[in-house]
């Protein structure tokens, strides 16, 4: 028996096992993790690490059901499959996002509680600042467990770099993109702190909580209407006394769900699950972050110029992800609007939220390394010849689903981000492939690249190139930058509580909540919900919450 039991020991599972316990030292938490505790391994630890663990042993290496908008292939996403989750294995980049995209958080769900001003005591309570006396202290953090730096290293393309995207895109310098507004060209901000990794579980602590590695949950166990446990696939039963957390990401927390009975009635009773409570919402509103990365032929690469030179050689340069500028831009309302109408056949409202200047549609990330995708099968060199500048589409109207293929808990589920489904996205990405090669049009950008490197039988494009030209590129390649969300949508699956709807004692901490996506990578807003849900939970207990639901 256990006071919490969270199930899921990625990112916001660690933070809210971590908190509970502080909280309330006498409570008993205990936390599974389908994966190893790996904190230790050089590969989690060291960033250069991180380019060799797509397709490895620690992460969840699933294939997506064909895309029909990218020419139907199955498209690579995954997530960490060790403790701390993706904080363990992801390229550490540190967005917040817009203050707006909270505010229509806020608004959709109605609770005020999940806008940027109720959030950012979570934002600033994480956070350790680089530079805290020379930010708004009302904006971050000085004494949190995640250190931040930004544009911490000297690399040399960075001066070069910036003015091209300066000049070639006509947006500002954003000193702070982590303010609430992260329109411009801004330093890029990562969390490895002295060149190291800080998973969530080891940075938090996870002193006095019980931790059970290499675990899959089979299902929640449901007795009535009130979760009071779950079964473990190491044979494993354990049951909460107080609640049930499901923190497994916006991939496996549906499947935990649906596995349990917790679903739509025709999608369990097609594999025979036994229906406890019909949630018909669950695995939908399911979005993520497509990717889509040109790759570009350096000039002077005996210079040292990309990650893989043999003369890539300041030991700084070690210390990161390579990489010091991020541009975040939105789209304007005459690309967007009729984009938008398009896709609803009716009138958009000026005052729409997806309309407005301050939203971060589409984001670009220069990188001075090959970052090719698996099952991409460009086989671009990593060997410091190489550059690429990769455009998200943060703002995604596209929305897909999350589906049990098989009543096994260790099948991978049917996972359809649906990517590339409207005008409006297509519109999206389309602006933001145009501003990154016009960056590289500018004589600075010209200085830097040689030519694009495109698939066999294409050819490179200009940010004059036809919007059926770059579609055909984007069908051919594109992919995620691994931002899965919303599938279990707060006021759909669960209440502004992160309470399952028709469930007592059972709640999702982690991503799958969010009802709308956040431009930003998801890093930070993880966070801050396992932060806010810690404070919820340990409140409605220490109020004498034991006889309620």
């Amino acid at each position: 028996m256990t006071d919490y039991l969270i199930l899921g020991g990625g990112l916001a599972g660690c933070v809210l096992a971590s908190r509970l316990k502080q909280y309330d030292p006498s409570s008993s938490v205990t936390l599974v993790e389908g994966g190893p505790d790996e904190h230790a391994n050089p590969l989690m630890i060291e960033p250069m690490g991180t380019f060799q663990l797509h397709m490895s042993n620690f992460e969840y290496n699933y294939r997506t059901v064909p895309q029909k908008n990218y020419d139907n292939r199955q498209v690579y996403n995954s997530g960490g499959k060790v403790l701390s989750g993706s904080s363990s294995v992801n390229y550490a980049m540190w967005t917040r996002g817009g203050a707006d995209d909270y505010n229509l958080w806020a608004k959709l769900v109605g609770d005020d509680k999940w806008s940027y001003e109720s959030l950012l005591p979570f934002f600033r309570k994480t956070e350790t600042h680089h530079k805290i006396e020379e930010v708004n202290s009302k904006q971050h953090g000085s004494d949190g467990p995640i250190h931040t730096t930004a544009s911490a290293r000297d690399y040399p393309l960075r001066d070069l770099l910036r003015s091209a995207f300066l000049k070639g895109t006509g947006l500002p310098f954003n000193e702070d993109p982590n303010a609430g507004n992260p329109i411009g060209v801004a330093p890029y901000t990562e969390n490895w702190r002295d060149g190291k990794r800080q998973p969530a579980g080891k940075a938090y602590g996870l002193d006095g909580v019980k931790i059970i590695t290499n675990a899959w949950v089979n299902r929640i166990i449901i007795d009535g209407k009130t979760a009071k446990g779950a079964e473990l696939s190491n044979g494993q039963t354990i049951h909460a006394s107080r609640e049930v957390i499901v923190s497994c990401g916006a991939i496996l927390t549906p499947q935990v769900l649906m596995l349990s009975g917790i679903g739509p009635s025709a999608e369990l009773a097609k594999l025979g699950v036994k229906q406890e409570i019909d949630s018909p919402e669950v695995g939908l509103n399911f979005h993520d972050h497509i990717a889509m990365s040109q790759f570009y032929k350096i000039k002077h690469p005996e210079r040292g110029l990309s990650a893989g030179s043999a003369e890539w050689k300041d030991p700084t340069y070690l210390l990161g992800i390579p990489a010091d500028t991020v541009i975040t831009a939105s789209v304007p309302r005459e690309i967007l609007q009729p984009a938008m109408e398009k896709d609803q056949g009716q009138r958009i409202a000026e005052g729409d939220p997806h309309l407005q200047p301050s939203r971060g549609h589409v984001e670009i990330l220069p990188l001075y390394a090959n970052t090719e995708s698996p099952l991409t099968d460009l086989n671009i060199p990593f060997d410091g010849t190489v550059i690429t500048s990769g455009t998200l589409l943060l703002l995604p109207t596209s929305r897909g689903s999350v589906r049990l293929a098989s009543a096994d808990p260790q099948a991978d589920p049917l996972i359809d981000p649906n990517y590339y489904d409207t005008e409006a996205d297509r519109a999206a990405l389309r602006y933001g492939m145009r501003l990154s090669m016009r960056a590289f049009e500018t004589p600075e950008g010209q200085a830097i690249v040689e030519h694009e490197i495109v698939p066999a039988g294409y050819n490179p494009l200009t940010s004059a190139s036809p919007d059926e030209e770059i579609d055909a590129h984007v069908k051919r390649k594109a992919a995620t930058w691994f931002h899965p969300a919303g599938s279990a949508a707060m006021g759909k699956v669960v209440d502004t509580g992160l309470k399952v709807f028709g469930v007592d004692r059972l709640r999702v901490v982690d991503a799958s909540v969010l009802p709308c996506p956040i431009g930003a990578h998801y890093q930070v807003v993880t966070y801050a919900i396992a932060e806010q849900a810690a404070e919820l939970i340990t409140r409605h207990w220490a109020q004498g919450a034991s006889k309620e639901g």
